[in-house]
């Protein structure tokens, strides 16, 4: 029984989540994105990064 309702919770979860992304996504803007992604310097990453 345990397993189905965490099952059922995690289901839960996952639904309430990708509604919060679609709600985000409406409100969000390109023109905005590209402009603050234009202020990332073009560098190579640190090794540990790679």
């Amino acid at each position: 029984m345990e397993d189905k309702s965490r099952s059922e919770t995690e289901k839960i979860a996952a639904l309430m989540t990708e509604g919060y992304l679609k709600e985000r996504a409406k409100r969000g803007s390109r023109a905005k994105y590209e402009v603050i992604l234009a202020k990332v310097p073009d560098v190579e990453p640190e090794v540990y990064d790679r």
